[in-house]
């Protein structure tokens, strides 16, 4: 037998009303719980890195032995770490982490920039640890088109085209110390604000010569086609090596990956990879 339920107009209505009061709370349900969601992935970003993640400000010059330390890292016990890394002049690295900019670890090319660093509110307890050491050199583009044999070329040849690293980057500021000590003022010099830019003009040839680090140079002599012709590299006397400190942000304290790849980097493993690379030993 089928029965047939007859609801009341008032019936209904009231039906009606505690199924639209349900649908609603269980909608405010939904919203609350992907607002909280939402709030937790923004406190995680900006908290810094997550476990397995790190992210390295370092001068320009370790550009080309950056993916080998990585990947050594990665292989010596750190499987799924993964290194993201931002390259510039020390001087604007300080200047990006003052800005706010998040990062765990920064490598500096020199003393000077990491003293700046350590006044930072991001480096407060932060202990530097020199990773390694390089050396400023006065490279010629290939072919010495230039024709520079000695140093004493930049005083007598006025039509020399040189670069170098504007003033506060650590590979300017040794280039510029050189030249005032030497007594030699070059007709306009090309500045640019990291010794990669400076490389980069030297292998194109767009100009004849210029102050790079002796790791740079090696690697631009090792990029050359032999019909390139050859590069001069000289040293310049008088000149102490530049050290690489290594220090961990407040963000990169509380990061283990960052902390394991700074005292990874003091490793031999680590100082053998630089070491391919030109870079010296610290002392």
């Amino acid at each position: 037998m089928t029965r047939t339920l007859h609801l009341s107009r008032a019936t209904a209505l009231a039906v009606f009303a505690a199924l639209a009061a349900l649908v609603l709370m269980l909608a405010s349900c939904s919203n609350s719980q992907k607002d909280s969601e939402s709030e937790g992935t923004a406190t995680a970003v900006d908290t810094g890195s997550s476990a397995g993640d790190i992210t390295v400000f370092a001068a320009a010059s370790l550009k080309n032995a950056s993916d080998d330390l990585a990947a050594a890292f990665a292989a010596d016990g750190h499987e799924g770490a993964t290194v993201t890394w931002n390259y510039a002049g020390s001087s604007k690295l300080v200047q990006q982490i003052d800005q706010g900019a998040d990062a765990d670890l920064f490598i500096s090319a020199d003393e000077a920039n990491m003293e700046a660093a350590q006044d930072l509110d991001e480096f407060e307890d932060a202990d530097p640890q020199v990773i390694a050491t390089n050396r400023l050199v006065l490279a010629t583009a290939p072919g010495n088109l230039g024709s520079i044999t000695d140093l004493n070329d930049l005083k007598t040849n006025e039509k020399l085209r040189i670069a170098l690293c504007a003033d506060g980057v650590p590979c300017g500021t040794l280039a510029h110390e050189y030249l005032e000590d030497q007594g030699i003022t070059l007709k306009a010099p090309t500045e640019e604000a990291n010794v990669s830019d400076v490389s980069t003009k030297v292998s194109t040839g767009d100009v004849d010569a210029g102050f790079i680090y002796s790791t740079d140079a090696q690697a631009m002599q090792k990029n050359l086609k032999e019909s390139q012709g050859r590069v001069i590299v000289l040293d310049i006397p008088g000149i102490e090596d530049n050290s690489y400190p290594a220090a961990l942000t407040s963000d990169g304290e509380e990061n283990e990956t960052a902390t394991e790849f700074l005292e990874w980097l003091q490793t031999d493993k680590a100082r053998e990879i630089l070491a391919e690379y030109g870079f010296g030993a610290p002392a």
